[in-house]
């Protein structure tokens, strides 16, 4: 951590004086150089000049980490924590270790907040346990300097790592213990923040098995960015929205929503809204409509796409989906072939709808590699599929029954 005499020396060559014109009348320039190296310390009345001269209070020179090193530090963390991609376990250590040092002597301010909140996530990333302490800390200071926008944030990014571990009624809870000291606490969040949190409240209601609950807080957070024309989500809220109609049987509902997606794509023409659009398109063909030649067509639009690096679906989504599609087809050689490209579930799929229509196609794989008479292979891809599709005790939705059908088919078929 940096001594008195190296912030002194620091912030004197930000402002670009010299040791001469910081000493003034009231120091030698001797003096100074001793007192930036260390081999001095300052009288308080000294410090004070030196301190009134660089434009900061005293009590700023002599903490550990003046805002000027906690402003620099954060700018340098920042860019290291936008570059850094999920999963990346090396260079998220790095960001941990870049913080780590500066931790205890934080002050109470913006910049000492969000190095809580990157260093938490940064943790987490690392595969390191012990995140939810500086998360904590974070919270503590966007309350205290009332940024609650950002101390929102701070459950949202909790909710999330519950969700990646399945814990699923955990996440829900922190949405419960917002929206609980919103209300007592009588806070005044941005409008776009409100909206986020409904969103995330709808979402989490699905994840633990209350899909009206879900359903109706996904509409009135659709009604609500209408009204208010904020549109943070909207694409997402439509896919949901979708979702939840086809798993309802309304598929006017669906359709009426997919409509809607489908000219929120044409107008924001960004790659990512395309690549979501085309999948869940592809989904509702194959899986609520059975019109599998038009499910591949749509898996199809999705193709190139695949090379941007700016989009988060990747590419077992696709091998996934067509997979299935031809499947259904009839055309098994070619769904076997594309079911070899698809071998894991996307680091970002963490909701029980998206992991439970993925494991669906793991048994439709399953399905593909029995009718070649490949039975191990077979068994051991539907009980893996059917073992996971149980982890989500509180939903009964209609991919986990077709998991369960089929796991049984190819277990009785190896029994007999």
């Amino acid at each position: 951590m940096d001594s008195l005499g190296t912030r002194i020396r620091a912030l004197r060559k930000e402002q670009k004086l010299t040791l001469a014109e910081l000493a003034g009348e009231r120091l030698t320039k001797g003096m100074l150089s001793q007192i930036e190296n260390d081999k001095a310390k300052p009288s308080m009345e000294s410090l004070d000049y030196i301190a009134e001269r660089l434009g900061v209070k005293a009590s700023e020179l002599l903490e550990q980490i003046t805002p000027s090193t906690l402003r620099h530090l954060l700018e340098e963390v920042e860019i290291l924590f936008t570059e850094v991609n999920r999963g990346d376990v090396e260079n998220h250590l790095k960001i941990v270790e870049k913080i780590a040092p500066y931790v205890d002597e934080m002050p109470l301010s913006y910049e000492a907040g969000r190095l809580f909140y990157i260093y938490a996530d940064a943790q987490y990333e690392a595969g390191l346990a012990t995140w939810e302490a500086p998360l904590l800390q974070a919270r503590a200071v966007f309350k205290e300097i009332n940024l609650l926008s950002h101390w929102l944030m701070t459950y949202i990014l909790q909710a999330v790592i519950l969700a990646e571990k399945f814990q699923y009624q955990e996440a829900h809870h922190c949405f419960v213990q917002v929206e609980q000291e919103i209300e007592q606490e009588n806070y005044r969040l941005d409008a776009r923040y409100i909206a986020k949190l409904s969103y995330f409240m709808g979402v989490s209601l699905l994840a633990i098995g209350k899909h009206r609950e879900g359903q109706q807080r996904i509409q009135e957070a659709i009604a609500n960015a209408h009204r208010q024309q904020l549109y943070d989500h909207i694409d997402d809220l439509y896919r949901i929205g979708v979702y939840c109609a086809m798993i309802d049987g309304d598929f006017e509902q669906a359709e009426q929503m997919l409509t809607k997606l489908e000219q929120y794509r044409l107008f924001v023409e960004q790659v990512q809204v395309d690549a979501f659009t085309f999948m869940v398109r592809a989904h509702y063909y194959t899986n609520y409509v059975h019109d599998y030649q038009r499910g591949l067509e749509e898996v199809e639009r999705f193709r190139p796409l695949m090379c941007d690096d700016s989009i988060r679906l990747d590419k077992n989504y696709y091998y996934a989906e067509k997979g299935k599609a031809l499947y259904l087809l009839g055309r098994y050689a070619e769904a076997k072939e594309t079911f070899q490209h698809f071998t894991t579930i996307p680091i970002f799929i963490q909701h029980p709808y998206d992991l439970l229509g993925l494991y669906e196609c793991f048994a439709y794989k399953a399905l593909c590699y029995t009718h070649f008479g490949e039975l191990t292979t077979a068994y051991d891809l539907a009980k893996t599929a059917y073992q996971q599709s149980l982890i989500f005790t509180d939903i009964d939705l209609p991919y986990k029954q077709k998991i369960a059908e089929i796991y049984q088919t190819i277990k009785a078929h190896i029994d007999s």
